[in-house]
């Protein structure tokens, strides 16, 4: 039990610190979009590329930590579930601060 809430709260953390820095990202890749959009429609992407290989990255450390703590797949997929809810708890609470 102790491995799969301290993979929750790796995952919480992990999550909470991408959210984070991704929605600093996807606000200025909008500035960028909306000053593209006036020189060449649909130049820039909604998603920029490192929030999505930084997302992938994210996944493929919660696969890694699961296997070292030895989890079941279930508890892999529960505790992956869990901490990301908790992580973006996190984030919305104090963005309301």
């Amino acid at each position: 039990m102790f491995r799969f809430w301290l993979s929750a709260l790796a995952n919480a953390a992990a999550w909470y610190a991408f959210l984070d820095w991704a929605l600093g990202q996807a606000e200025g890749q909008i500035d960028k979009m909306q000053e593209e959009a006036f020189d060449t429609p649909g130049a820039a992407a909604p998603i920029p590329p490192a929030v999505f290989v930084t997302g992938v990255g994210v996944l493929l450390g919660h696969s890694l930590l699961s296997r070292a703590l030895r989890l079941g797949a279930w508890r892999a997929w529960f505790s992956l579930i869990l901490g990301g809810a908790a992580g973006a708890a996190i984030l919305v609470a104090r963005q309301q601060q």
